[in-house]
Formats: structure tokens, sequence, C-alpha cells
């Protein structure tokens, strides 16, 4: 396996970025019309216990985890690049196997103890509900690892084939399974099927495209004392990553509040997460990450590192500070026409999570710095707002319900990645710039102005679209002429993209 040469890194990243929209253009179409399905079927009530189901998942993948998913994502580039392909293929086998086995053990202790839980988080039904489920949780977990190797690796072609034939199939499972009547057991049913699907069609790719084809030594020790330092803080990084998720909120919601205020607090948590992954740097996620790392690995630059964290950042803020003043001026409009009007009690918890999004824009290429100069210690020291998390949701929870809930996790999200910031800037020399990401507020804020007075042509979903469009283009033509981004920074996304498009 040999190395990627320097001039072939752009083209590298072009290639897969096309893969990667092609497939993550397709995938999120497909998943908004599962999710607006799911949601006008189920009742609020099976929403929040479907919701609280994931949570479970989530918690099962972080105790099995051990830093594995922060491990593979760093390493498996730099293995990649310097050939090491042996150290590679132990890093994948053994780290599968792991989680693998570690993930059973949790889910049968889980079961053990299931009608307890069921009575502490009001849900009847749960045990059953919980052996349904069980086995997709070991699917989902496992396919999580083998697509981060995929993408690692570069192989974002195999990785989108993947991704959007088990986006179709769990879409037509789920549409025939809920139009058939077997409302919350068909849900659970089908995606454990559809996560099955998912990792046995990834596997097949990594065996047939990298294992069998590559072979080679290492000509170094396997750095596994690295790797252990690495991991062990990236686990208890996540750890209290997991504390600040809303899975925990899930939790503390069903316990004090019951299912039906769960779903309410999912509902406006996923619609942002929905509207999210139209982002294009979520779509590019998986080629940023490694050509970001590898980047780094070669020059060894602080300051091509500071260029390329603020570069990121602009381009995040671009694209989603639009669409959170959308939300602001549009998000009643959104839940009646796109979804469902039951879920109108929402709307103040949804303008509460947009508006903390926008605040939070810097956190992905924020991590990346934090992975790149190997300071994962720094991340684990900025868990102690998990902490001021948990102990706020339960303080707030019953006097001010759902909404003092969102408040106290949004916050909590944006202080630790405050902390991160100032306190990784004593390990490298970087800083955010404001100027420019003032310029794009302005502009959002500008193109939120005009499309409040359009709020009243919106009386249907074709209308809603309508202006939106209207919206999108009154924001483009603001930014061409209000540009956020410097003619250097505005060369280096036309690189990346097929044409020379970014004029902003």
């Amino acid at each position: 396996m040999s190395r990627v040469p320097q001039n072939d890194l752009n083209s590298l990243v072009r290639k897969n970025s096309l893969y990667l929209l092609s497939g993550k253009l397709v995938s999120p179409i497909v998943t908004f019309l599962v999710t607006v399905y799911i949601i006008r079927h189920l009742s609020v009530g099976e929403y929040g216990i479907y919701n609280v189901l994931l949570g479970v998942m989530a918690y099962v993948g972080l105790f099995s985890s051990l830093g594995l998913l922060n491990i593979f994502q760093r390493f498996i580039p730099e293995f990649r690049e310097s050939g090491e392909t042996s150290h590679l293929k132990r890093l994948v086998s053994r780290g599968l196997f792991l989680r693998f086995a570690l993930s059973v053990l949790l889910i049968l202790g889980i079961l053990l103890f299931s009608k307890q839980a069921g009575r502490l988080l009001k849900i009847e039904g749960y045990l059953f509900y919980l052996k349904i489920f069980s086995l997709g949780i070991v699917f989902f977990i496992e396919s999580q690892l083998l697509g981060l190797v995929l993408t690692s690796l570069f192989m974002h072609k195999y990785f989108v084939i993947s991704q959007v034939a088990y986006t179709f199939l769990r879409a037509g499972m789920l549409y025939y399974l809920l139009a058939s009547g077997w409302a919350l057991n068909g849900l659970l049913v089908g995606e454990v099927a559809a996560f099955g699907f998912l990792l046995a069609l990834q596997a097949f790719w990594y065996y047939r495209k990298f294992y069998r084809v590559h072979d080679g030594g290492a000509g170094t020790k396997f750095p596994l004392r690295r790797l252990l330092r690495y991991g062990g803080f990236s686990y208890f990084n996540e750890m209290g990553e997991q504390v600040l998720d809303v899975s925990t909120d899930f939790f503390i919601i069903s316990s004090f509040l019951g299912a039906q205020m769960v779903g309410l607090y999912a509902f406006a948590d996923y619609v942002m997460r929905l509207l999210s992954r139209w982002m294009p740097h979520w779509l590019l996620m998986d080629v940023i990450t490694p050509s970001f790392f590898t980047r780094y690995s070669r020059t060894r630059d602080v300051d091509e590192l500071n260029r390329m964290f603020n570069l990121v950042v602009k381009f995040i803020a671009f694209f989603f500070f639009p669409v959170v003043a959308g939300i602001f001026v549009l998000g009643d409009k959104l839940i009646v026409y796109v979804f469902d009007p039951k879920y109108l009690d929402a709307l103040k918890v949804l303008w509460v999570v947009a508006g903390f999004t926008a605040l939070n824009a810097f956190a992905f290429p924020l991590g990346l710095v934090v992975q790149s100069v190997e300071r994962v210690e720094i991340h684990f020291f900025s868990k102690i707002f998990s902490v001021y998390n948990l102990v706020g949701d339960l303080l707030v929870v019953k006097p001010f319900g759902i909404m003092g809930v969102a408040v106290v996790t949004s916050s909590a999200i944006l202080f630790k990645n405050l902390f991160t910031y100032f306190f990784v800037k004593k390990y490298v020399p970087f800083s955010l710039e404001l100027k420019p990401l003032g310029i794009i507020g302005l502009n959002a804020t500008m193109m939120a102005f005009i499309v409040f007075f359009l709020r009243g042509l919106v009386v249907n979903v074709v209308s809603f679209f309508s202006v939106v469009l209207v919206g999108g283009l009154i924001y483009l033509l603001v930014a061409y002429l209000h540009k956020g981004f410097t003619e250097d920074e505005r060369r280096i996304v036309n690189k990346i993209l097929p044409k020379p498009v970014f004029v902003f």
C-alpha cells in the first residue's frame, strides 16, 4: 500500500467528496421522508419509547467502545500513509472483536435488569421492546466501526454504496411494516434487519477491497502504548460526551415526565439533526477528517492547522447560520406542514436547540485540532460540564419541563467547547476569526428579516418549500455581495469542488 503523493491529496479528496455527495444527498432525502412517515404513524408516546431505546443503544455503544472510534479515526489514516498495513489490519480485527464481545455482555446485563429499568422509566412493556431491539444494537455498534474503517481508508465509494443500499432497504421495510399496522414493534424489527444488512455489506467491502488485496509488514513495533494512551483519554472523553448527549436527557425526562414528553423533546432534537445532515460539513465529514489528519501528519505546521480550522469553521457557519435563522422565522410552519401539528408544543424547544447549534459551529473543527495534536486529555478535562448538565437536568426537569432540560443541555455543550478552545490555545497558537463569522451571521439575519414578511404566504407544504427556496436565493445573493471568505479560502474550496463555483 503506497503513500498518497503530496500533489494527489486534493484530487483524492475531490474524488471521494463526489462519492460522498452523491450518496449523502440521496440518503438524507430518503431518511427525511422515512422520519416524517414514522412521526405520523406513531403516537407521541411511542416515538418517545423509540428514542429511549436509541438512548440505550448509545450507552451500550459508549461502554463497549473503549475509545476505539477515536483510535480508528486517528490512526488508520496514519498507518495507511506510512504503509504499515499489518498494524492497520491488527487494529481493525482486534478492535471489532473486542467491541462485539463487550456489547453482547452489556446487553445481557441490561436484559437481566430490564424490569426494574422499565418501572423507573415509566415504560410499560420495556423488556419486550428491548428484546426485539437488542440484536440491532450489536449490529449497529459494529457497523459504526466498519464505517470508520472504510472512510479512513478513503474507500468512500464502498462506504456510500453500503449507506445508500441500507437507506433504501430500511425505507422499504419500515414503510411496509408501519403501513401494515405493526406500529412500534414493526419499526424495531425493521431497524434490526436494516442494521444487520449494513454490517454485512460493509464487512464484505472491507474484506474484498482491502484485507484480501493489501499485504505488507510494518517496519516498527506496534504502538500499543501510544494507542492505549490516546484511547484511554478518548474513552473517558466519550463518557462525558454521552452524559451531554440527548440520550441522557431522554432517560431523565422519561423518569420524571413520561414517554410523551420524551417524544416532544426528541422531535425537536431530531429536526435539528435531520437538518444538520444536509450541511456540507456533515456530507463531507468522512473526507474532511482523514484529509485533515493526513495533511497535518505531513507538515506538522501549526499555521496550516490554524488556517484549516478557520476555513472549516466558516464553511460550517456559511450554511448553518441561515438554516438556524430560518428555524426562528418558519419553525411553526415547518412542524405543521412538513411533520405533524401534534408536535407544535415542541416549537420553543426547537428554537433553543437551533440557537445553541449556531453558537456551537466551531465544535467539529475544534475536535479535529485536538485530535491532530493528540491532546485528547483536553476533551477529558472539558467533561466537567457533564456534571453541570446532569445536575442541571435533575434540578430543572420538574419546575421547567423539557424547555429547562433543553437550555441546560445546550448550554453545557457550548461551555464545554469554549473551555476546550481556550485550553488548547496553550498548546497550539491558533485563534477563531470572529469578524468573518459576524459577516455571515449578518447575512443570515438579513435573509430572515425578509423571509419574515413572506410567512403569510405559507399555507401548505408546497408554499412552505417555495418560501424556503426564495429565502435561500436571497441569502446567496446577500452573501455574494457581502463576502465572508478571503480569496485564498475561496481558491482552496474551489480546488476540491468539481468546478470553481464558490464565490462567497
